[in-house]
């Protein structure tokens, strides 16, 4: 997968964060570093780190409600993950690292590698109610 011209990563909150795609190197976000083991769809366990953009840093410049509960990250392909906002604040849009190429991966601490996000393209804040669960808000393309 490559980037057209065109491509972005949204962040939605009370206001809407464009990243654009490739990442021009005169951005202005605050950048940050995750490594640890993630275990790819292959099944392999990898030690491994990405670098990019702090997601927490992100969803304050979007002004996500205090009330969010999980983030849900779509893909430029559909997959779609929605993951408890305590995990995410502590993520990255990562334009740096094992396989990311041209193309930004959302990446935390604490996901699996099988949930990480290749080609990200949306960022949305949810609030789900104790009694809904984060997978009806995933599409997995399992």
């Amino acid at each position: 997968m490559t980037a057209t011209a065109d491509a972005h990563v949204t962040v939605t909150g009370e206001s809407t964060v464009r990243i654009p795609v490739p990442l021009p190197s005169d951005h202005d976000h605050e950048t940050t570093a995750i490594e640890g083991q993630f275990r790819c769809s292959s099944g392999d366990l990898v030690a491994d780190g990405w670098s990019g953009l702090a997601v927490g840093s992100l969803l304050v410049a979007a002004d996500v409600p205090d009330e969010t509960t999980h983030l849900q990250v779509e893909g430029a392909d559909g997959f779609t993950v929605c993951v408890p906002i305590g995990a995410a604040l502590d993520g990255v849009l990562a334009f740096e690292g094992r396989a990311v190429e041209a193309e930004p991966r959302f990446a935390a601490p604490g996901v699996s590698g099988t949930r990480t996000v290749k080609g990200a393209r949306r960022l949305e804040p949810v609030t789900l109610d104790p009694s809904e669960h984060p997978e009806d808000w995933e599409d997995l393309l399992l």
